[in-house]
C-alpha cells in the first residue's frame, strides 16, 4: 500500500520528501518488511535524497519486528549510518539490542549495550528490558545473566516495569530454573 501511495503522489507531480519517505520506512518497520524498508532507503537515495537518523532507527525496527531477525543486518545498517557521519541516539541503539533480543543473541547485545555507553548514552528501562528478552530468547537461556542485568539496572536507579518482570520470567521458565 505505501509504495501504491507513493506512486500516486509521483503520477500528480509531488515529489516526496525526507520526511515523505521516513513516513514510509516507518510504516514497513510496524509491519517487520525489511526488504520493503530497504527498497524505500534505496530509492529515496535515488532521488538524492539524504537519510536521517530517524531513517536508520525505522530500519532497525525492522529488523526487530522481522519474523526472522538477522543480527548481521542490525550490524551493517548501523555501519552504513556511521559512515554516513549520523550518530546514533538512545533509539537507534534500543531498535538494534531489540533485534538482538528478538534473535537470542545476547553477546550482540551486551556489546551494542557497552558501545552505547562508550559514547556516553545512558541506557534506560527499555534498553534493559531487551537485554533481559535476548536472555529469555537465547538457544540455552541464563538465569544469573538475568540477574545481573536487573542488579545492573537497580545500581543505576532504574526501576523494573512489569515488561522487565514478565522477560525475567520468561528466562527463567525457559531455563526450566522456577526457583531463581
Amino acid at each position: 500500500q505505501v509504495s501504491k501511495i507513493l506512486e500516486s503522489m509521483k503520477a500528480r507531480g509531488l515529489k516526496p520528501n525526507l520526511a515523505t519517505f521516513n513516513c514510509a520506512i516507518n510504516a514497513c518497520a510496524k509491519k517487520g518488511d525489511v526488504g520493503a524498508a530497504e527498497r524505500l532507503l534505496q530509492e529515496m537515495e535515488q532521488m538524492g535524497l539524504e537519510p536521517d537518523v530517524a531513517t536508520f532507527n525505522s530500519l532497525l525496527e525492522s529488523c526487530a519486528k522481522s519474523a526472522q531477525p538477522d543480527v548481521q543486518q542490525v550490524s551493517k545498517i548501523l555501519e552504513s549510518m556511521k559512515a554516513r557521519g549520523l550518530k546514533p541516539n538512545l533509539r537507534t541503539f534500543n531498535c538494534a539490542i531489540n533485534a538482538c533480543a528478538k534473535a537470542g543473541d545476547v553477546a550482540e547485545a551486551e556489546r551494542l549495550l557497552q558501545e552505547m555507553e562508550r559514547m556516553g548514552l545512558e541506557p534506560n528501562v527499555i534498553t534493559f528490558n531487551s537485554l533481559i528478552d535476548a536472555c529469555a530468547k537465547a538457544e540455552e537461556p541464563d538465569v544469573n545473566q538475568v540477574s545481573k542485568i536487573l542488579e545492573l539496572m537497580k545500581a543505576r536507579g532504574l526501576k523494573p516495569n512489569l515488561r522487565t518482570f514478565n522477560c525475567a520470567i520468561n528466562a527463567c521458565a525457559k531455563a526450566g530454573d522456577v526457583a531463581e
